[in-house]
C-alpha cells in the first residue's frame, strides 16, 4: 500500500471556508483575508438600521407636515363654513332668497375644500396614529358632515325658501295662502331630521383634540344647534300651521289679550277675549268681549289639585281674569277654554295668548296705529298707552273695554291686510314668543305634542331638553290696581359651585322695584294706584320662585338676613312663595340659594313673568 506524498496530500486537501471581506482585496504578500467578526456584522446592521430609521422619520415628518397643512386648511374652511351656516339660517328665516342662494354656493365651496383637504392615503394613515389620530379623524368627520349638509338638507331648505318666504306667507284680504306651505312641508321635515342626525354626529366627536381643531368643532356644533332650532320650529310649523288654520276643517280659537298693567305669573290678567274662526287660511273675528263679562263662576270650572289650591286658591278656576295666575300656560288655556264654553256654548280648538307689548311690536312693521284718542302711536308709546295711559284718560272700565276692542279690531285688520313688512312682523312675533308674550295651546293632543318644547308652549318646566336647568321667577299682583307699568324686575343667576353628583349650587338674586315716584302717584286716579286710600301706589304682590327639576331651595336672604318662605311643590317642582309690598321708589332684592338636579349643565335658563316693557 502506498501513501501519497506530502505534496500530493496538500494538493488534494479541501480548501478551508473562511468569511472574507468582499470589499477588501487580498494582500500583496498573498496572506489570506481576515474573517469578519460577529461584532463587525452587528455594527454594519446597526448603521443600516439607523439609516432606514432616518429615512422613515423623514418621510413621516413630511407626511405629518402635509397632514398639518391640510388640517389647517380644512380648519379654516370649516370655520368659514360655520359662519356661512349661521348667515344662511338668518337669511332663510327672513326670506332673503337671493342671499340664501349665494350663501349656499359659498358654503358648498368651503365644505368641498375641507373634504379635499382631508382626503387621501396620507390622511387615512394619520387617522391611525396615536394621539394625533383622533384629531385627524375629527377633522375628516366634521368635513364630511358639513359637506353632506351643504349638498343635502341645507340645499333642500334653500329650495324651500324660494317657495315659502315671508312675502308668500303674508295675509292678503284676510286670508293666508296655505298651499306653498303644504308643498314644502315634507322637504322641511326631512331636512330637519337630517340636521338632527348631523348634530348628533358632531356632538359625539372626541373632545380630546388639539385646541385649533377643537375650536372649529365647537363653532360648527354651535352653528348647527342654531340652525337645528330654526329647522325644528319650521318643521313643526310646516306640519301644524295648515291644519291649525283650517286646511282640512274649520277651527275656532280663543285669544287671551293679557294686560301686564295688572301682573299675573304668565304676564297679566286676560283683559279682552276674542273668538277667531279659521277656515282654509281665512281668519275672522266672531266674538269679542271683556273677560270680566264672563262673571264669577260658583265653583271651579275644572278640578284643581292640592298644589294649585294651596298656591292660587279657587280664584284660579272661577275668574277668567285669574287663569294666568299659574305659570303653566297649557293649564291656563284649559281653564279659559272651559269658562268660554260654559258662558258661550262654543268649544274652541285651541287658545292663543298675546300681550300689548307683543301687539305693539308686531304693529311696528306697519307703522303707527291711530288710537281712539286720535294719537298715532307705535312701539313703546303704543304699549304705554295700552298699559298705562288708557286708564288715566278713561277712568271708567266700560270706556277702557271699548278702547281695547277698537285697537284690537284695527290691529287685526291691518295684520290680515298684509300691507306691512312681513319679514319684520315675523321677527317681532319670534322675539315676543321668546319673551313669553305669545303662547299657543291646542286641544288636539297630537298637535300639542308638537308644540311641546317650543317657545310657544309656555309650559311650566324645570329642565329644558335633557340637562339644562330652568329657574322660574314669577310675579303675582295681589292688589286691584293697574301699577304694572311701574314694576321693574330683574333676575341674576350665579353658579356658585359644582357638586360631586353633577348638580350645581346657584345663587339666584331676584330684584323687584316700584319705579313710580310719590309725585307721579299723586297725579294718578285711584283705579290705577289702588282703591284703598292707604298707601296709594304701593305694589302688593306674591313672588314665586321655582327651583330646577330635581333640585331644591336651600335658603333665601335679603340685606337684613333670612326671609320667610312658604315652600310648596307644584308640578313636581319646589317653589318658594313670599309676599311683599313695595312703596313708590322702594326695591326688594332677595338671593335664593338653590341646588339643581343631578347631572345638569351649568348653563341655566331663566323663565320669568313678562313685564310691561320689551326686553329687547
Amino acid at each position: 500500500m502506498t501513501h501519497p506524498g506530502w505534496g500530493e496530500r496538500w494538493a488534494n486537501a479541501p480548501t478551508p471556508m473562511v468569511d472574507m471581506d468582499e470589499d477588501r482585496a487580498p494582500s500583496g504578500h498573498g496572506r489570506p483575508r481576515r474573517p469578519r467578526t460577529r461584532r463587525a456584522v452587528r455594527r454594519r446592521r446597526v448603521r443600516i438600521a439607523i439609516w432606514v430609521l432616518v429615512v422613515v422619520l423623514l418621510l413621516l415628518a413630511l407626511l405629518l407636515a402635509r397632514v398639518v397643512t391640510d388640517a389647517l386648511r380644512a380648519r379654516d374652511s370649516l370655520e368659514q363654513a360655520a359662519t356661512k351656516i349661521a348667515a344662511l339660517s338668518s337669511d332663510a328665516v327672513a326670506g332673503r332668497s337671493d342671499q340664501v342662494d349665494a350663501g349656499l354656493a359659498g358654503l358648498q365651496e368651503d365644505t368641498a375644500e375641507a373634504v379635499q383637504a382631508t382626503s387621501g392615503s396620507h390622511w387615512s394613515f394619520a387617522a391611525r396614529l396615536p394621539v394625533a389620530g383622533s384629531t385627524a379623524e375629527a377633522v375628516a368627520t366634521l368635513a364630511e358632515v358639513s359637506d353632506t349638509l351643504a349638498h343635502g338638507p341645507l340645499e333642500d331648505l334653500a329650495a324651500a325658501v324660494a317657495v315659502v318666504n315671508p312675502g308668500a306667507l303674508a295675509p292678503s284680504d284676510g286670508r293666508l295662502d296655505l298651499e306653498p306651505l303644504r308643498q314644502v312641508a315634507p322637504t322641511v321635515v326631512d331636512a330637519d331630521r337630517d340636521l338632527a342626525s348631523a348634530q348628533e354626529t358632531v356632538t359625539a366627536i372626541d373632545d380630546t383634540l388639539l385646541p385649533q381643531v377643537d375650536d372649529a368643532v365647537a363653532q360648527v356644533g354651535a352653528r348647527l344647534a342654531e340652525v337645528r332650532s330654526t329647522t325644528a320650529t319650521a318643521a313643526r310649523a310646516a306640519e301644524l300651521v295648515p291644519a291649525m288654520l283650517g286646511a282640512q276643517e274649520e277651527r275656532r280659537y280663543l285669544v287671551l289679550v293679557q294686560s301686564n298693567a295688572e301682573p299675573r305669573a304668565l304676564g297679566g290678567i286676560p283683559g279682552s277675549l276674542i273668538q277667531l274662526r279659521a277656515d282654509d287660511g281665512e281668519l275672522v273675528i266672531e266674538d269679542q268681549r271683556a273677560a270680566s263679562s264672563l262673571g264669577v263662576f260658583d265653583e271651579s270650572v275644572l278640578p284643581l289639585d292640592d298644589s294649585e289650591s294651596a298656591l292660587f286658591g279657587d280664584k284660579l278656576a272661577r275668574f277668567a281674569q285669574n287663569v294666568t295666575m299659574t305659570p303653566d300656560f297649557p293649564r291656563a288655556a284649559e281653564l279659559a277654554r272651559e269658562m268660554w264654553r260654559e258662558r258661550t256654548g262654543v268649544t274652541v280648538d285651541g287658545v292663543l295668548s298675546m300681550d300689548p307689548v307683543a301687539l305693539a311690536d308686531v304693529l311696528a312693521a306697519d307703522g303707527p296705529l291711530q288710537v281712539p284718542d286720535g294719537d298715532e302711536l307705535a312701539g313703546e308709546q303704543l304699549a304705554r298707552y295700552l298699559l298705562h295711559d288708557v286708564y288715566v284718560r278713561h277712568p271708567e272700565p266700560d270706556d277702557q273695554d271699548e278702547v281695547f276692542a277698537d285697537v284690537t279690531q284695527e290691529a287685526f285688520e291691518r295684520v290680515m291686510a298684509g300691507e306691512g313688512d312681513t319679514a319684520r312682523l315675523m321677527d317681532a312675533l319670534a322675539g315676543s314668543a321668546r319673551e313669553g308674550r305669545v303662547m299657543l295651546w291646542s286641544a288636539d293632543g297630537a298637535e300639542q305634542a308638537q308644540l311641546d318644547g317650543t317657545v310657544l308652549d309656555g309650559a311650566l318646566r324645570g329642565v329644558q331638553g335633557d340637562e339644562t336647568p330652568v329657574v322660574g321667577v314669577y310675579a303675582q299682583m295681589t292688589r286691584a290696581a293697574k301699577m304694572g307699568w311701574y314694576l321693574d324686575s330683574d333676575v341674576d343667576v350665579e353658579v356658585v359651585a359644582d357638586r360631586p353628583d353633577g348638580s350645581h349650587e346657584l345663587a339666584v338674586t331676584v330684584t323687584h322695584t316700584n319705579s313710580a315716584t310719590a309725585d307721579e302717584v299723586r297725579g294718578l286716579p285711584a283705579y290705577v294706584t289702588g282703591m284703598d286710600e292707604e298707601n296709594p301706589g304701593e305694589l302688593r304682590m306674591n313672588s314665586l320662585v321655582y327651583a330646577p327639576a330635581g333640585g331644591r331651595i336651600v335658603s333665601a336672604r335679603d340685606a337684613e338676613g333670612n326671609v320667610g318662605l312658604f315652600p310648596q311643590v307644584h308640578h313636581h317642582l319646589i317653589v318658594g312663595a313670599r309676599s311683599l309690598s313695595l312703596s313708590p321708589g322702594e326695591t326688594s332684592a332677595v338671593t335664593y340659594v338653590m341646588i339643581t338636579g343631578k347631572h345638569q349643565s351649568d348653563d341655566v335658563v331663566v323663565r320669568s313673568t313678562p313685564g310691561a316693557r320689551a326686553e329687547r
